[in-house]
């Protein structure tokens, strides 16, 4: 049965015109070399750099889902050919912004950008070359004002005051557009997860999604593993995801409420408080889930539930109702379950019974007495608690110490609310009177950064001004102006930075686990991978707030030390928190909502580096050289590596600021990685004698270490462009010649042997991109629903299959068009014109195949549709045209997804659609003898077609494919 019937589109087309009609297509499809953006003409090489640096920036953030998106892309822009649609506009902004950089900086996101003023040099010389750093990773630019000391005024005249300039623009967030947990999974066990919220917090409306999120956050990992959808449908990295949400989520709920009733004299001591409190929240919430029946366990868990598994439970639901926009019912149901987590109290079980207990019976005495039952692996203790009065309560659990607490608290019941502690924690006092501005004209930098941040943030209440203040002072201005700080209920911002890293922790998780789940819900391991935000990154965040010259500081302090910096940034969104709370999830300013895009949920430097050199055998140490006095040490950090064959090389990177040993350490991996990039953004020529031979050591270190590798770290090596994965991956051979001439030049031996092992490297990643799972082809084979797009595009894939597994054929191109007219002509008109001539054509093992797979998917979408077809053929510069005529149908809406998923999947092979003709381009096979070992060895793995097995095309069959019938 023909495929195409009631599925073709019909359409009105100009009358055909014969003549010269191959050679206008050729002509036309060699002239479409640039692609339009926003108006400006970009060469297609630079479009494909400039996706593959992008690409490279999203993985470096774990952003599988656009680096992906950008490998794809890249190879849709060969010479002729070009995306089908428009750019997404995320991606549109990010090229735009790629490609205004300079040329000679725009070398890739791995290029060098450590060496600036005040960072770190290396220590046996040599000048080096900047590298501007990509704008994903830039560091966040420091508004331009004068260093500290040009600000102080002198004798004889102050300097100019210049204001410093901030975005004050806010941005509205859209809802988030989560994916849609399997019903197979969830079931019905959201409505009953709700009921539990709407019983413990009141009447609470929520919408389907939401329904069944709250079913699948109800899922224990072992019960994800019982039902077998795991791996296709949901992976356990997102239930890890929703855990690590609801923990931040418990952690601002629980703040929030401490610091509206209590201000502790140290940071130290909310610390500890907020700690303890935490870990009593996460116990009555795992009781909570488990009285209310919630968790959902596997067989084998639910044999010995561990309380562990009910709180982390309890955290996952509280993470859904975060990431749903239900904040404020995670607080009521956090509040209503925790009611009593601040004070000791009999209904909520107590904060700390033992300590209260210790306290009450000081005086008379109080000990315990312990007991066990049961065998080794399953003893249950009892703890009896006698005091000097006579009183006694029994309590078990599962080891001595929580036998000890449970039998504190019994204790504790059985007394009158009169004995019962009332007072306040340790070190705090109730809130009186809110912080006041200061009165006195403070300075002009300090006021007018108070006034744009009261515009970025919205805080025009009268209440939090002085609260906006304190989050500007450092606690140096405190000590040296104590009297006026008390005037005022002032003091330093230390408390308010506590509170603003929890909050900031909070905006980053939620943030990345809401950008995450919104492209699915099977992210690996480097996908759901949570960053907490360090002092580093807070710091970024008080330079792009440009906060430095608005903190009130001592006389010999600087207002510009990064953890002043991080301080004050910590300090001002928790002064936004206290007035918006939950809002700043929804709304924001721009310059927060950039940065906590930015983060690089990543590895650090040091780690990347501990991963590159497994892969390839080496191992490597540190060592140190301390200068400086005992509070002014420095450290240089020596790398030093060995490879496979016994070669050592030693790499040194010094500082001219203070630094501890890990920033050392990541100081010089992160040069050492700047180094090793060079050679594929061709920046090899702005390279030291030094950094040449270290260059040279390490491409050595990786061709002699190659071995076995895992199918994740071949993904770390395309993400990473090592060995020219990444242009192989993309088809531009050109920049992998390229590449390899550079390699083999600096090595030094252009006849020097390539191990076997990169070739099977080449092999097995190009076809994992081919024929993956999560390959073009595996996704259009896998497309869903009975729509004629999804039916098109997995008879795609079923032909496309088809001709990689056909491999070579001994027939010649004359042959298989006279076999599909011979097919063919009985059913509908053809005309073949053959002006091949004696033209050489050496064709790649898989481009017969796929001729015919494009004049059978032509022809029987021309006999559908009851129209002819007409095949031109000719051959010029060792390349088959193939001009296939096709009139009165939507050429488009049947042939791009073939076309695309042909072009990407074949070697060699481009298939360009227009609106009256399919032009199919067979490229011969390139020379390969004539090149160096290195550039040879991966062209050869590119032309091969392995991993395409017959199996491949019985799986794609055996998908459930809609018959024609069946869609209309």
């Amino acid at each position: 049965m023909n495929r195409w019937v009631g599925i073709v589109s019909l359409r009105e087309t100009a009358a055909p015109t014969p003549v010269h009609r191959i050679a206008l297509a050729i002509e036309a499809a060699r002239r479409r070399t640039s692609y339009s953006l926003d108006g400006r003409q970009v060469p297609y090489e630079r479009m494909r750099a400039a996706l593959r640096r992008l690409g490279q920036t999203y993985a470096a953030r774990s952003e599988w889902g656009q680096w992906s998106y950008c490998v794809d892309l890249a190879g849709d822009f060969f010479d002729g050919g070009g995306p089908v649609g428009r750019l997404p506009g995320w991606l549109t902004a990010d090229l735009r912004a790629e490609l205004d950089r300079k040329p000679a900086a725009s070398t890739g996101d791995r290029t060098r950008q450590r060496k600036k003023v005040g960072g770190p040099s290396r220590s046996h010389g040599g000048g080096t070359s900047r590298r501007k750093k990509p704008v994903a990773f830039a560091p966040i630019r420091k508004a331009p004002h004068p260093p500290r000391s040009a600000r102080r005024p002198s004798a004889d005249l102050p300097p100019p005051y210049v204001r410093v300039e901030r975005q004050l623009s806010v941005r509205d967030l859209p809802p988030l557009a989560l994916a849609q947990p399997p019903a197979a999974l969830v079931g019905a066990f959201g409505e009953t997860v709700r009921a539990a919220i709407r019983d413990s917090t009141g009447e609470w409306e929520a919408d389907e999604q939401t329904i069944a999120w709250l079913g699948l956050g109800a899922t224990h990992v072992s019960h994800l593993y019982e039902s077998g959808l795991f791996e296709t449908a949901v992976t356990p990295h997102v239930l890890g995801m929703l855990d690590q949400l609801g923990r931040s989520t418990i952690d601002v709920v629980l703040i929030d409420a401490w610091i509206a009733k209590w201000q502790p004299e140290k940071v130290g001591t909310q610390s500890t408080e907020h700690n303890r409190r935490s870990v009593e929240a996460r116990r009555l919430l795992g009781q909570w889930a488990v009285e209310h029946g919630l968790v959902r366990m596997g067989a084998g868990e639910a044999q010995r539930p561990a309380p562990s598994v009910a709180e982390g439970v309890a955290r996952q639901i509280l993470g859904v109702l975060s990431l749903t926009g239900a904040h404020e019912t995670a607080s009521r149901l956090v509040q209503a379950v925790c009611a009593g987590v601040d004070h000791g109290t009999d209904e909520a079980d107590g904060a700390d019974p033992l300590t209260e207990a210790q306290e009450i019976f000081a005086r008379e005495g109080l000990s315990y007495e312990y007991s066990d039952d049961g065998p080794d692996h399953d003893k249950t203790y009892t703890a009896v608690a006698r005091t000097g009065g006579g009183r006694s309560a029994r309590g078990e659990g599962r080891n001595k110490k929580a036998a000890r607490t449970a039998a504190a608290r019994t204790l504790l019941r059985g007394l009158p609310p009169a004995r019962r502690r009332a007072a306040s924690p340790a070190g705090t006092a109730r809130i009186t009177v809110p912080p006041q501005p200061y009165r006195n004209a403070p300075p002009r930098a300090h006021r007018d950064a108070l006034g744009d941040l009261t515009v970025m943030f919205e805080l025009d209440d009268r209440r939090i001004a002085g609260l906006l203040t304190q989050a500007m002072t450092h606690s140096s201005y405190v000590y040296e102006n104590r009297a006026e700080a008390r005037a005022h209920q002032q003091r330093d911002n230390q408390l308010l930075a506590h509170h603003g890293s929890l909050v900031i922790s909070h905006l980053a998780t939620h943030a990345r686990v809401g950008r995450v789940l919104a492209h699915g819900l099977v992210p690996d391991e480097d996908e759901a991978r949570m960053h907490t935000p360090a002092n580093e990154d807070t710091s970024r965040l008080g330079i792009a707030l440009a906060l430095a010259d608005g903190v009130l500081t001592g006389r010999g302090e600087d207002g510009g030390r990064p953890s002043t910096v991080a301080d004050a940034a910590q300090s001002v969104v928790a002064a936004a928190w206290r007035l918006h709370g939950a809002r700043l999830l929804r709304k924001r300013p721009a310059v927060l909502d950039d940065w906590l895009s930015e983060l690089q949920h990543q590895h650090d430097p040091v780690t990347v580096l501990n991963y590159l050199a497994a892969m390839f055998g080496m191992t490597h140490h540190y060592e140190y050289e301390r200068t400086g006095l005992d509070h002014l040490q420095t450290f240089a950090a020596t790398l030093v590596l060995s490879d496979v064959r016994g070669r050592v090389q030693r790499w040194t990177v010094s500082s001219e600021r203070r630094s501890s040993k890990r920033y050392a350490d990541k100081t010089t991996a992160q040069d050492v990685l700047d180094i090793l990039a060079t050679v594929a953004d061709d920046l090899v020529d702005t390279l030291t004698t030094e950094e040449r031979d270290l260059l040279r050591y390490l491409l050595r270190a990786q061709l002699d270490g190659l071995g076995t590798t895992s199918v994740r770290q071949r993904n770390r090596m395309v993400s990473g462009g090592v060995l020219g994965t990444d242009l192989l991956v993309t088809g531009d051979l050109d920049a992998f010649r390229a590449w390899a001439r550079r390699v083999q030049d600096l090595l030094g031996d252009e006849n020097a042997t390539v191990p076997e092992a990169l070739g099977g490297l080449y092999r097995q990643i190009l076809a994992e991109t081919r024929f993956g799972p999560r390959s073009l082809l595996r996704r259009m084979a896998a497309e869903q629903g009975g729509g004629l797009a999804g039916t098109v595009r997995r008879h795609a894939a079923e032909a496309v299959g088809r001709a990689a597994a056909r491999g070579p054929w001994g027939v010649s191109v004359r042959d298989v068009v006279q076999d599909w007219w011979r097919d063919q002509a009985c059913r509908t008109g053809v005309t073949v014109r053959d002006d091949m001539r004696q033209e050489p054509f050496l064709p790649v093992p898989s481009q017969l195949a796929a001729l015919d797979e494009a004049l059978t998917w032509c022809g029987e979408a021309a006999e559908a549709a009851g129209s002819p077809v007409e095949v031109e053929l000719t051959v010029q510069g060792s390349t088959l045209h193939a001009w296939i005529g096709l009139h009165g149908l939507d050429i488009r809406a049947t042939c791009d997804d073939f076309a695309r998923l042909l072009s990407r999947t074949l070697p060699r092979t481009d298939c360009l659609v227009d609106d009256d003709h399919v032009l199919l381009r067979l490229h011969g096979r390139p020379e390969t003898e004539s090149l160096m070992p290195l550039a040879a060895a991966g062209i050869d793995a590119y032309l091969s077609v392995d991993g395409a097995p017959s199996a491949l095309v019985n799986l794609l069959r055996d998908e459930p494919v809609a018959t024609q019938e069946e869609v209309l």
